[in-house]
C-alpha cells in the first residue's frame, strides 16, 4: 500500500520540485509583480525563518517521491493566509484530476492545521467553479461566499473630467470608509472577510519608496458628497499593471468616472494594463467598465476556511502520517489537529 506524507518544503526538495508542474491551478487573485524572480526562486523564500518569510510551501510525497505542492502567501497585516496555487505531478505519477484532487485535499487539510497552530483564523482562496482545485477546496471544508469577476483593460488616454467631490484620502476618512463598506457589502461577505478599519489606513512611507526600481506606494481617493463619503478607490501601481480596488454606493453615476480619474492620477493609467476585481454584489459595474473598453478576463469563486472548524482526515490512497516527531504534540485548545 502506498504511503502519503505531507510536510513543509525543505532545501533538499528543490531538485524534485521542478517536476511538480504537470497540473497547476492558480487559486489567487491578481497581485503586483513586486518580486521579479523565476517561480523556483520565489519558492525559495519559503525557506527563510518565520520572521522573514513571505511564502509557505507544503509538499506531498507518495512512497517517498514528491508529487504535489501547495503555495501560500501569509498576510500578517490581516492575520490570514491566502492560497496561491496547487500543483501535482512527478516523473512516475500521471497527474490526472482524481489523483490531484486527493493530493491537494491532503495538502489543504495539513495547511489548515498549520494555520490554526499559527493563530491564523482564516484561509482564503479564489478558484474556478469547475476546476479540480475547487473540488479539493470544497472537500477540505472551504466555502464560497461570493463570486468575483476580474476585469482588465487600459484606461482611456483622453483627459478625465474629475467628478465633483473627488479628493485624496485623508487620515480622518478611515471611519467613514469603513461605514461605506458596511453599507454596500452583504453581511455574509462581511463575516467572511472580517475587515477592520486598519484595512483602509493610509500606507506608511517606505524608505526606498522614491527609488525608481521600487513600485510606487498605493494611492487612495474618496468621493465625497453632502451625505458623506460615497466612493473609495485605491490604486496600486506595479511594474507591469495597475490594481484598482473600488467601492461605491449603488446607483451613483460618477462611479466609473471616479475610478478612471483615480487611474489617471497615477500617471500610468494610459500605458499600464489595469486589473479590477468586482464582487457579484456590485455586478452592474462590469457592464459600465465594458462600455469604456474594459473586458472580463476571468471569473472566480471567493472561498474561505475558518481554522476553528474541525479538520477531518478521510481515507484516501493511503495511510496519512502527516504529523511526525514534535509536530504530533498537542495543539492549543480550539485548533484542529490530526493527532
Amino acid at each position: 500500500m502506498a504511503t502519503l506524507v505531507v510536510r513543509s518544503l525543505t532545501p533538499r526538495d528543490f531538485p524534485a520540485l521542478r517536476h511538480v508542474r504537470q497540473l497547476l491551478e492558480r487559486v489567487d487573485l491578481p497581485v503586483l509583480d513586486t518580486e521579479r524572480m523565476p517561480d523556483v526562486a520565489q519558492l525559495a523564500l519559503a525557506l527563510l525563518p518565520d520572521a522573514l518569510r513571505r511564502r509557505k510551501v507544503f509538499v506531498a510525497f507518495v512512497n517517498g517521491e514528491l508529487c504535489a505542492s501547495l503555495d501560500i502567501a501569509p498576510d500578517a497585516r490581516r492575520a490570514v493566509w491566502d492560497v496561491r496555487s496547487l500543483a501535482a505531478g512527478s516523473p512516475h505519477l500521471q497527474a490526472h484530476d482524481d489523483v490531484a484532487r486527493e493530493l491537494w485535499e491532503a495538502l489543504l487539510e495539513y495547511s489548515i492545521a498549520r494555520a490554526g497552530e499559527a493563530r491564523v483564523r482564516r484561509v482564503f482562496a479564489a478558484a474556478h467553479a469547475d476546476g479540480v482545485a475547487h473540488a479539493s477546496l470544497r472537500a477540505a471544508g472551504f466555502e464560497a461566499y461570493t463570486r468575483l469577476t476580474i476585469v482588465s483593460g487600459v484606461a482611456p488616454p483622453q483627459p478625465i473630467a474629475y467628478p465633483a467631490g473627488m479628493r485624496r484620502q485623508e487620515p480622518g476618512d478611515v471611519w467613514a470608509i469603513h461605514q461605506l463598506y458596511h453599507r454596500i457589502t452583504p453581511r455574509a461577505v462581511q463575516f467572511a472577510e472580517a475587515r477592520t478599519s486598519a484595512t483602509w489606513e493610509l500606507p506608511r512611507r517606505r524608505v526606498g519608496a522614491r527609488l525608481p526600481r521600487v513600485a510606487a506606494e498605493p494611492v487612495a481617493y474618496v468621493l465625497e458628497s453632502r451625505q458623506g463619503l460615497m466612493g473609495y478607490c485605491l490604486v496600486r501601481r506595479g511594474h507591469d499593471k495597475l490594481l484598482v480596488e473600488l467601492m461605491a454606493e449603488p446607483g451613483i453615476s460618477d462611479t466609473i468616472t471616479f475610478a478612471l480619474a483615480a487611474m489617471a492620477e497615477t500617471g500610468a493609467g494610459a500605458r499600464l494594463p489595469v486589473c479590477l476585481v468586482t464582487p457579484a454584489y456590485a455586478g452592474e459595474r462590469v457592464s459600465q467598465l465594458e462600455a469604456h473598453g474594459f473586458g472580463v478576463a476571468d471569473e472566480r469563486l471567493a472561498m474561505i476556511r475558518h481554522t476553528t472548524a474541525p479538520a477531518w482526515v478521510r481515507a484516501r490512497v493511503a495511510a496519512l502520517p502527516v504529523l511526525e516527531g514534535a509536530e504530533r504534540a498537542a495543539a492549543p485548545a480550539g485548533v484542529p489537529s490530526y493527532s
